[in-house]
């Protein structure tokens, strides 16, 4: 948990009230107030209740937050502040936003009864001093809990993760005494294996050993850790707990620990779990520090790899050659990609994917073609460690965040890094490698770098550009292609489409307009090009709306779009654009999803194109107007805007009418430090930095804009850069 402090929303709100606010004796003006802030899922509404001197209770009235992963920010926040007397309260780990967004509201109507923060300090101080030490008994016993953790209920996308197709919430068995936790086991949870299994191991544990369900997250496991700690609060209060008096925060220790080693390996996703392999392979002792619980980052969610000339893509009846791929995508990114690079990785990538296979990864291949499917989870990752990394002399350091690299004159020697435990580590070695996945989970420079944060990262969070900007304090210079990876199902940056069937509202082909109520695209391409040139236009309008009628609606709930395109075109579809089997099929979930974003306000419903234009803000006139071109194009089956096939131009015959507004989703970022070929980091003057290699999602000078049309470059270029970033780190220490 983490302190937050609501003084400075207060302030700024007294200042708007000064002139409306009625002196009365005490500290509050007695009576019922309500407050809203912006929350993770829209505003959250909140009731307090004052006398003229305390806080009598705060409760929240209305909010649209995930359920299980807000809970106990829903339960204790309040109460803490109750308790407290104060708005100097901690926010809960793993749920700030939403812990914020109570606290901030609360201020809200806290200023509107009248409260000062100097009255405030006077009421937290009474209450200090009226403070009851001991805890109310529990009911000695066994007690039990459900929460959803990482798929919400009646979501459709876990079993594409290798969790059961049916999402159930997490149970968990809670043992108590009349003043202790004594055991929780997990009986069971339904979340992604591979993430899941860091919080499963380490968030009973800490509960029980501090007697806390305030205890941190675990970093990349964070939502299990959430439903874990929502389940548990749950079968706590029905043994009659005080949930106050086992909400501490996790202490955090005073110590420090050093290391020294050849190499340092700085995240352990796939681009650094290929360094560190190659690096343990040729003699060298090697040290992988990684922020999160688990192995595996990004690459126990991708599947695709290029493997041109590999053993397997010749059986399969390959004949594609390094400098066919290489001449194809240097065409297709116009030669803005590092060239030297881009060879670089292609020639090695048929012998990484014999390599890879000779660890132990089960790939398969379409015949004729030279991208590997390497299967989705941690397993093949982890086995790398267990089976290779770890029995040739490496060592693993989870929980442990990179923060700095240690300089010896223009040289990189080491790293300075944090254990979540608050444990000070110094790694020192010959030479570094950095391959923290990119920074996905920075809106900061999102916002920076790519000109705008406002999409939704499908990807890890806990990618937050850390190497990145290690690098550049060391010296090292950006690449000029830094880019949003962006994804082919569009979603929401307010509500998670990405766990149900709303996500593939743009992939039919459907209308869409601008936030003017504009046509701004052939939404055929949605379908067709996807990946590249779909994604690439919908981010030139940031958010949009995709428009379609109730028999629309209708007919995605039943039949999916192959209601509408009709069965014999769907199929030739299939074939021809590689329209997705899992997008089409029938939306069984839609209208509750769609009940969940009119309750939101990121969807509209209307009776008419002019009260549609209203409610959603439309500029005047701008909706209705495309309309009426739109329409008669449907009719006259000849789009004369922006050329779409006739197949998309679906008919909006009959209200009710909707829009639905979304975001561009994405995986994560692409571009970064500039390195060369052999994946050594470059300074502005495009000098090798001595001892740093930047590898995968860090390392930039792969990709143009937008990303290529090839399956698994992402995925190639994280193994191959890393491979080749361990063998040169492992030279360049003197061990090869």
């Amino acid at each position: 948990m983490m302190k937050r402090i609501g003084f400075a929303v207060l302030c700024m709100l007294l200042i708007l009230s000064s002139c409306t606010t009625v002196k009365q004796e005490g500290l509050f003006n007695p009576g019922t107030y309500t407050g809203s802030a912006e929350g993770m899922n829209g505003p959250v509404t909140v009731e307090i209740k004052v006398d003229k001197d305390s806080i009598l209770n705060v409760a929240v009235t209305k909010h649209q937050e995930t359920a299980g992963l807000s809970d106990n920010a829903l339960k204790f926040v309040p109460r803490e502040i109750v308790k407290e007397q104060s708005l100097d309260v901690d926010t809960v780990s793993g749920a700030t936003v939403v812990s914020q967004a109570i606290i901030d509201a609360t201020a809200e109507a806290l200023a509107k009864a009248g409260a000062t923060p100097e009255k405030l300090k006077a009421v937290a101080k009474a209450a200090e001093a009226n403070a009851i030490a001991s805890a109310q008994p529990m009911k000695p016993g066994v007690y039990y809990g459900e929460a959803y953790g990482k798929w919400p209920k009646d979501s459709n996308e876990g079993g594409r993760f290798l969790s059961p197709k049916v999402i159930k919430p997490i149970k968990v068995e809670v043992t108590v005494d009349e003043k202790k936790i004594l055991n929780i086991a997990v009986l069971s949870c339904d979340d992604t294996p591979g993430f899941k299994e860091s919080a499963i191991n380490q968030v009973p544990k800490a509960i029980v050993d501090y007697q806390s369900i305030g205890v941190d997250a675990v970093s990349g496991s964070t939502l299990t850790s959430m439903g874990i700690l929502a389940a548990t609060t749950q079968a706590l209060e029905q043994a009659g707990a005080d949930l106050l008096a086992f909400n501490a925060k996790q202490p955090k220790v005073n110590a420090s620990v050093e290391y020294t080693t050849e190499v340092v390996v700085v995240g352990a996703g796939a681009s650094g779990t290929a360094a560190a392999l190659a690096a343990v392979e040729r003699g060298a002792k090697v040290i992988v520090v990684e922020k999160t619980g688990q192995v595996g980052g990004m690459g126990g969610l991708s599947t695709g790899f290029i493997g041109v000339g590999s053993e397997q893509a010749k059986k399969a009846g390959s004949t594609k050659t390094v400098q066919d791929v290489f001449k194809e995508m240097m065409d297709y990114t116009s030669w803005t990609a590092n060239s030297s690079l881009v060879k670089a990785i292609l020639e090695k990538s048929g012998s990484t994917a014999d390599w890879l296979q000779a660890h132990g990864y089960k790939m398969t291949l379409q015949k004729g073609s030279y991208t590997h499917d390497t299967g989705k989870g941690n397993a093949k990752i982890q086995t790398l460690y267990d089976k290779y990394i770890i029995p040739g002399g490496g060592q693993l350091l989870l929980q442990t965040r990179a923060e700095e690299l240690i300089m010896d004159g223009n040289k990189v020697v080491g790293v300075k890094a944090l254990k979540s435990d608050g444990t000070k580590v110094t790694v020192r070695a010959a030479s570094v490698v950095i391959a923290t996945g990119g920074f996905g989970g920075n809106k900061e420079m999102l916002k920076k770098y790519t000109h705008s944060d406002n999409y939704y990262l499908s990807g890890n969070s806990s990618n937050e550009g850390d190497g990145i900007n290690m690098a550049l304090g060391a010296g090292a210079g950006l690449s000029p292609e830094i880019s949003p990876h962006l994804s082919e199902f569009a979603a929401s940056t307010t509500l998670d489409f990405n766990s149900y069937f709303m996500k593939y509202m743009n992939y039919g082909g459907l209308l869409q307009v601008n936030m003017e109520g504009k046509r701004f695209m052939d939404e055929g391409i949605c379908a067709s090009q996807p990946l590249a040139k779909g994604a690439s236009a919908i981010r030139t309008a940031g958010s949009f709306f995709v428009v379609f009628d109730q028999a629309t609606l209708d007919t995605l709930e039943t039949k999916g779009y192959p209601g509408i395109v009709g069965a014999e075109k769907t199929a030739e579809l299939m074939k021809s654009i590689g329209w997705r089997s899992r997008a089409i099929v029938p939306f069984t979930t839609i209208k509750m999803e769609m009940q969940q974003a009119l309750d939101a306000s990121v969807a509209f419903k209307a009776d008419s194109f002019q009260e549609l234009e209203k409610a959603a803000g439309f500029a005047q006139g701008e909706f209705t107007s495309t309309m009426s071109r739109y329409l008669a194009a449907v009719d006259q089956k000849k789009d004369e805007e922006f050329y779409k096939d006739p197949i998309w131009l679906t008919p909006i015959a009959k209200g009710p009418y909707y829009a639905l507004r979304m975001e561009p989703a994405i995986f994560g970022t692409i571009g970064g430090i500039r390195i060369n070929e052999r994946i050594e980091a470059l300074n502005e003057q495009n000098k090798v930095i001595p001892g740093l290699y930047v590898a995968g999602q860090d390392g930039g000078g792969m990709y143009g804009y937008p990303y290529y049309e090839i399956v698994g470059v992402t995925q190639g270029y994280a193994y191959n850069s890393g491979r080749i970033a361990g063998e040169n780190a492992s030279s360049f220490a003197g061990t090869r």
